[in-house]
């Protein structure tokens, strides 16, 4: 799928983007007293913000090329997003689906090429649109080991999608007419984590939790993250935090082995209902 070192940068880029928007998790003991062993505490997570800039590097045939893109430059391209999360607890058991998508769209025209002397155009314009779709989702289940200690496994599902449109903005030698299906793909990672909280009082509690992938397709997939929470009312919470997430690849194009890893790092911000 991958043709090119550039398009396995691209395309690796979007999976790690596709999870700049993933929500923290709620913090079930932190913030909240003791449930009734026998009755469902339902939570919804909505809305919800992660701003993170991403860092990464390709190494391959002894070269490294070195990426950073700022969240300012993620959030210009945005066409449509939706992030929401569901959470089902009864007793020590607590179930969770997040559900994130994002589609980007980008139109750029590039230079055209003409010899220097006789004026004969080698390469247009081109106008080239790039449609990007992804959708990155969690189904985990915790069980509760200690009342400050959740254990939880699960599947992480990644879906990308790019598509491009190439168009001559005039006459030329080299001019490209063309649709392009660069990548379509589904990734799975089965997941490990722990999730630990305290509570300060009855408003206030902390959290941190971390996970990592021991299956699947993504050589490496883990993430950090470190919450605190605010409780309005009973209905009504607060959280606001930082995160760190890590995707690292091997792949191979054209004989030549890329070794290709992103970090995403930023604050996140959410607003949670309880009932």
């Amino acid at each position: 799928m991958y043709k090119n070192k550039r398009i396995t940068m691209r395309i690796h880029t979007i999976i790690a983007l596709g999870m700049t928007l993933i929500a923290v998790m709620p913090l079930k003991r932190a913030i909240a007293g003791n449930t009734n062993a026998n009755e469902w505490e339902f939570t919804i997570a909505f809305p919800m913000i992660w701003a993170p800039e991403i860092n990464g590097k390709v190494e391959g045939d002894g070269d490294r090329v070195d990426i950073n893109v700022p969240f300012d430059d993620i959030t210009e391209n945005l066409d449509f997003g939706f992030m929401g999360d569901f959470y089902a607890t009864k007793g020590k058991w607590s179930y969770m689906l997040k559900l994130t998508y994002l589609r980007t769209k980008d139109e750029v025209v590039t230079d055209g090429l003409q010899t220097p002397n006789w004026g004969i155009t080698i390469a247009p314009q081109h106008q080239v649109k790039t449609e990007i779709k992804l959708s990155t989702n969690d189904l985990l289940v915790r069980y509760e080991a200690h009342k400050n200690v959740l254990l939880y496994t699960g599947v992480r599902h990644f879906f990308t999608k790019v598509d491009m449109d190439i168009k001559p903005l005039g006459a030329g030698i080299i001019a490209i007419d063309e649709k392009l299906n660069v990548a379509d793909e589904n990734l799975f990672d089965w997941l490990i984590g722990i999730n630990l909280s305290y509570k300060f009082n009855n408003r206030w509690g902390f959290m941190l939790s971390g996970d990592a992938g021991v299956a699947g397709d993504n050589d490496e997939d883990y993430s950090i993250n470190a919450v605190a929470a605010y409780k309005i009312n009973k209905l009504h919470n607060v959280w606001a935090g930082y995160r760190y997430l890590e995707i690292g690849n091997e792949t191979e194009t054209d004989g030549i082995k890329f070794d290709i890893t992103f970090a995403q790092q930023g604050p996140m911000l959410g607003w949670a209902f309880r009932f």
